[in-house]
């Protein structure tokens, strides 16, 4: 892979955890509560009105597996608007590159499980500015990840990251699609943005309005190491709590 200069480095990881929780809808704007059935805000996030284009890295990837990721980009793409965030995501499909200019993110594969957190995928993002603000990102999915609706849970997981959304590891069935995974073969249902993940990134873009966070100090300057399943501490403390 081809690195440029950074100031910052953020990996942020406890993606996609196990659970065994009922399901509990939420519909309604009103029963959105932040750790409850929605998720907390305040990291690594998307300048407002970016266009990020989005890579799947083969070999990691097949063509077979293009159409998990396009749902879940689609789906995220058209929330931009409603969101607050107006973040458009484009998909361009296969690449053989890992790609790092501005607004870049691409999809590849890592032995990241760790037994510990037992996370399926995790979100490298990279800040030129020394703050919270992405410049370019990585995706990386666990090699255990191979059901295509899986897959599509977890990139849903890994682009509300993106926007500003924490995991909220309480958070039931289907309120928010940063909740848990029973296992890394067994798919949620979740395919996009939940009303309560709209509602918590429109949040996180009001915060972003007032100003810009720094880079956690527990990320910062760390790099991700994608083959090793190592990482460091990660900085969980949300804006809005």
């Amino acid at each position: 892979m081809k690195t440029k200069r950074i100031t910052a480095v953020g990996l942020f990881a406890a993606c996609l955890f196990f659970s065994f929780l009922p399901a509990v809808f939420a519909s309604e704007a009103s029963t959105c509560v932040a750790g409850r059935s929605a998720a907390p805000v305040g990291f690594w996030t998307w300048p407002s009105n970016t266009r990020v284009n989005i890579y799947l890295r083969e070999p990691d990837f097949s063509a077979a597996e293009v159409p998990a990721v396009r749902i879940a980009v689609a789906n995220w793409d058209l929330a931009g608007r409603a969101n607050g965030s107006n973040v458009q995501f484009t998909f361009h499909g296969l690449t053989r590159e890992t790609m790092t200019a501005g607004a870049d993110l691409t999809i590849v594969r890592g032995n990241i499980y760790d037994p510990k957190v037992r996370h399926l995928a995790l979100l490298e993002a990279h800040s030129l500015r020394d703050d919270q603000l992405i410049d370019y990102a990585l995706v990386i999915v666990d090699v255990t990840v191979d059901n295509n609706e899986v897959l599509t849970n977890v990139i849903a997981h890994e682009l509300g990251h993106s926007l500003g959304l924490l995991d909220c590891h309480k958070c039931k069935g289907q309120s928010t699609a940063m909740g848990l995974l029973k296992t890394a073969h067994d798919p949620n249902g979740i395919d996009g943005p939940t009303v309560c993940d709209t509602n918590a990134v429109r949040l996180a873009y009001h915060e972003l309005k007032q100003h810009a966070r720094p880079a956690p100090q527990a990320l910062a300057q760390a790099r991700a190491k994608p083959d090793s399943g190592s990482e460091p501490e990660v900085d969980l403390t949300p804006i809005v709590p």
